[in-house]
């Protein structure tokens, strides 16, 4: 009788020590980002279920699936009134547009230094860009220009900056003059479009690319492209009053009213 006692407390025991354990393994974990995999097994996140949007702070994994996170698909994050804080582990390389737009309460964001590409808007309207440009002129990130204030006529890029972002001086009608440093090798998507003020900006020789309907609207602007620029996009120059172009891209004048060879 008494062994069989003695048996019986053993078992139990074991019972409430194994029961953590199943409990563990049983524990199902409330996923915070919506994504998808792309050809190359990489994931791209597209948004967030609603633990992500109840979450104050997020934090942009490495991998997700197994697989390496590189991109966050525009608009992902956007209008998120509850996030104040970001943070990206290594690995991300692009951000698309708008992906923190009226992220009104954001005020921290850390960036990866993987970090390649950003499209346009991504943290207009956040505490982060705002405090920034209270105490500068820019924001830049990555040697990526990202933001400029909206109130200046001229302006020089600094010289660390290797490219200009999406869109950072869009629809800027105050802007006159902008001159470039010879380190600029790219110019993002609508990154000057709808500066109807502008009238001189020279491009260096460094510049190799040149996004879609980046001058865009820049009517009174007389624009001179090296034939060392590799890539033009697609309306890079509508409505531009003249372009002197004498290189072998095809596609020329890009939307130009007038080309000079």
């Amino acid at each position: 009788m008494r062994k069989k006692t003695i048996l019986t407390m053993v078992l139990l025991l074991a019972t409430v020590m194994l029961m953590p354990l199943s409990g563990c393994k049983n524990k199902k974990v409330i996923p915070v980002f919506t994504y998808e995999k792309n050809e190359d097994d990489t994931i791209t996140i597209t948004g967030l279920t609603d633990k992500g949007r109840a979450d104050s702070k997020l934090t942009i994994p490495a991998q997700l699936d197994g697989s390496t996170v590189t991109a966050v698909a525009g608009e992902a994050f956007r209008d998120d009134y509850n996030v104040t804080e970001v943070v990206f582990e290594e690995g991300v390389k692009s951000i698309g547009d708008n992906v923190f737009l009226n992220c009104t309460m954001l005020q921290t964001i850390a960036f990866p230094q993987s970090l390649e590409n950003v499209g346009t808007h991504v943290v207009t309207n956040t505490r982060w860009e705002k405090s920034r440009l209270e105490s500068s002129n820019e924001i830049i990130v990555n040697n990526i220009l990202l933001a400029v204030k909206e109130n200046l006529t001229e302006y020089t890029v600094p010289e660390n900056v290797v490219s200009i972002g999406s869109g950072v001086f869009y629809d800027n009608t105050v802007l006159e003059k902008i001159t470039l440093n010879s380190r600029v090798e790219a110019i993002g998507n609508y990154a000057f479009s709808g500066c109807s003020s502008l009238t001189k900006l020279e491009l260096p020789s460094s510049v190799k690319k040149i996004g879609y309907a980046a001058f865009n609207g820049c009517t009174k602007l007389e624009l001179s492209v090296n034939s060392g620029v590799e890539e033009i996009g697609q309306d890079a120059f509508l409505d531009v009053e003249q372009l002197a172009y004498d290189g072998k891209l095809t596609g020329s004048p890009w939307g130009a009213k007038s080309i000079k060879e």
